[in-house]
């Protein structure tokens, strides 16, 4: 019997849906490019239980070199017969058919053998395994096209997840749809496609996983801000204006091939505009990762050929989201990054070109999208910044459309959408069998990378250090991300990651100076290259609960602690008031991540915590309450309550409850700022 395999054609941008997908199933075969895959990802299929196989890899033979030469020989053969015998050619005259078929001959001889090894690989592929799927991130271009047509010509279920919403392109290059389904973002991924006639059934919004970061960044924008000004030194007190570059693709004739200076010299000089308007902003250009061995040197060029000066204006090709969620007004050309900052909810204004124009606008006056041609930025710009009340507007048109761009207005469910959509499509794969969660999170060492593992970083952790810290360790850093975030804010520090899940600290060893593998209590922190004394940050992350003896981490870690250090702690607080009601109906049920986490052996409350501070050497220099998004309602309504009030939940009644109390009842978490208590030496 063939082992069962799926053929992934996907982005690194929307693994996280492979992931989630492989992890809904009994371990198979994944067919895949490795070029596609960086290392942590191909880490993080192995933790799934499933093998990776490379594509290119199943035709590297001798006989196959000779099987694909052979064949395109044949095929090239029989194209320039086909193409002679037409005497208007692609419907052109005859003469200008006699001048388009060797360009045409040229370009098919340079692409088939490509296409004719790739058709290989596949047949080969389907030779040694049961293959369940094929998804791909595009069935346009010459790999995709190709996989894709092969698949429903082998009776594969095929999914093609949209790799962006296609504002104008079903109309020109996407003309037609080739995979068995298609995933698209939100209803408006789909109009093209069924004005074109696609079936209903073959479409399906699910959002785009790689926003689902949108739902926590833009609850977080001041601090996304905070970030990119130490990062990028933006000057604090003046907004941020971020223009998204574009590129031609040169698919079709519509592309116009220089519009990428074109459109990166009309915000320049809408922002030297505005500058001699008396308007001062950090103006950013968020270009592409794929620009960045030309990019930076174009726009140096383009603002010299301007006669402006460089004063004000940074270039970046990280931090997408960052960018979209912490910037004042975004800019972009018919872009998808638009729709990132409805979801960020940052206003945001479309730089239309000639060819949008032709097309048709790309967004209805009802998203709050500010369309303008290149003379009319500047005063866009100008009045956004400016009123407030057009701003305010604006944000709220975005933010009620947003859902008709990205399914539930993003959600951040995005990625199970679509793993769950692919294991709807796959043919004869087994469900992973059901385990308890004792069975799954236990084994923290050697278990795969929880869902928690790959969250975009918590800033408002790594905000509550006021200390300017120059060696900062992370206990228990996961796979890095807020490790990553405090490199970010303090660039100069040395920031050390301490983790058990060894698949979780290899990812992070990428982000940060130095990772750990195992648990804070086998490492003496002086052998590894920590004097005492030194240390001026520690981040304890929901940590503490996973520990047999914090008292004792606590107090071994005094020592090393500067005059300045800081130790920032998240802690679950036990006395919460969901937990609490659980109870008295006889629940107290471990769960995969939460206040009942399978893995938390200690319990605190509020005043266990301040007992637990004092007795181990340290004082509270700042707390913070996180409020139970179960719970907001509650506190909302009575955070103002000047005297004790009864609380009624449904199996337990509180009585004279004070404010304070109430809060801690309302509290999921504590966060706190620790310093050495002096007192104690």
């Amino acid at each position: 019997m063939k082992q069962k395999a799926i053929i992934s054609l996907l982005w690194g941008k929307h693994f996280g849906a492979l992931q989630q997908f492989l992890q809904m199933h009994e371990p198979m075969t994944v067919i895949a490019s490795m070029g596609s895959l960086s290392p942590q990802m191909q880490e993080a299929i192995a933790q799934t239980g499933s093998t990776l196989v490379s594509i290119d890899g199943l035709a590297q033979d001798a006989n196959a070199a000779q099987t694909v030469s052979a064949e395109t020989q044949q095929l090239l053969g029989a194209f320039e017969r086909h193409i002679q015998q037409q005497p208007e050619f692609c419907g052109f005259a005859a003469d200008a058919s006699d001048k388009l078929r060797p360009v045409v001959f040229e370009s098919v001889k340079g692409d088939l053998p490509a296409i004719v090894q790739l058709l290989e690989c596949l047949k080969r592929a389907a030779e040694q395994y049961d293959i369940a799927l094929l998804v791909t991130n595009e069935d346009m271009t010459r790999v995709g096209k190709t996989a894709t047509a092969w698949a429903r010509a082998q009776g594969i279920p095929s999914v093609h997840l949209a790799h962006s919403i296609a504002l104008v392109d079903p109309y020109t290059v996407h003309n037609e749809l080739i995979a068995d389904k298609l995933v698209v973002y939100g209803q408006r991924g789909i109009e093209g496609y069924r004005d074109l006639g696609v079936a209903a059934e073959r479409l399906i919004a699910t959002g785009n996983p790689a926003w689902d970061g949108y739902a926590t960044l833009r609850k977080q924008k001041p601090a996304c801000r905070q970030q990119l000004n130490t990062k990028y030194g933006l000057k604090p007190e003046l907004p941020l204006v971020v223009f998204g570059t574009t590129w031609a693709a040169n698919l079709s004739a519509h592309c116009i091939e220089d519009i990428y200076d074109a459109s990166v010299r009309a915000f320049m000089i809408a922002c030297e505009s505005l500058k001699r308007a008396g308007i001062q902003i950090n103006a950013v250009i968020k270009d592409r990762p794929s620009n960045a061995t030309f990019g930076e040197k174009r726009c140096a060029e383009i603002l010299v050929k301007l006669g402006a000066s460089g004063d004000g204006y940074y270039y970046a090709t990280d931090d997408t989201e960052l960018f979209a969620a912490g910037a004042d007004v975004l800019v972009a050309v018919d872009s998808n990054y638009l729709v990132e900052g409805m979801l960020a909810h940052t206003p945001v204004v479309n730089l239309m070109n000639t060819a949008g124009m032709l097309m048709g606008p790309c967004f209805e006056a009802e998203t709050g999208v500010v369309e303008v041609e290149a003379h009319e930025l500047a005063s866009a710009l100008q009045q956004i910044l400016a009123n407030p009340e057009l701003r305010a507007g604006l944000l709220q048109l975005g933010q009620k459309r947003a859902t008709h761009y990205n399914h539930n207005d993003g959600d951040g469910m995005a990625t199970a959408r679509v793993a769950q959509v692919l294991a709807g499509t796959a043919k004869g794969l087994a469900p992973r069998m059901q385990r308890h969660v004792w069975q799954q999170y236990l084994d923290v060492e050697q278990g795969e990378i929880a869902e928690g593992y790959h969250t975009p970083g918590r800033p408002n952790l790594v905000a509550m250090y006021s200390n300017d810290p120059a060696i900062v360790i992370d206990i228990g850093c996961a796979a890095g991300s807020t490790a990553a975030l405090i490199k970010q804010r303090f660039p100069t520090s040395q920031v050390w990651g301490i983790e058990m899940n060894r698949a979780a600290a290899q990812v992070a060893s990428s982000k940060i100076d130095r990772v750990l593998v195992g648990k804070f209590e086998d490492f003496d922190l002086e052998r590894e290259g920590i004097a005492k004394g030194t240390l001026d940050g520690v981040l304890l992350a929901d940590v503490l609960e996973h520990m047999y003896n914090p008292w004792d981490v606590m107090v071994k870690l005094r020592p090393y602690m500067s005059p300045k250090g800081q130790l920032v702690l998240s802690i679950p607080n036990v006395r919460n008031l969901m937990l609490m009601d659980d109870l008295s109906k006889g629940k107290w049920t471990y769960a995969a991540a939460g206040l009942l986490d399978i893995t938390h052996i200690r319990f605190f409350t509020l005043a266990e915590i301040v007992k637990f501070v004092a007795e181990t050497g340290y004082r509270i220099v700042r707390a913070e309450h996180a409020i139970d998004g179960r719970l907001r309602d509650l506190w909302n309504q009575n955070q103002a309550i000047t005297a004790p009030t009864e609380i009624n939940m449904d199996r337990m009644k509180l009585k004279d409850v004070t404010r304070d109390e109430l809060l801690e009842l309302c509290t999921i978490q504590f966060h706190l700022v620790l310093e050495k208590d002096p007192l104690q030496g």
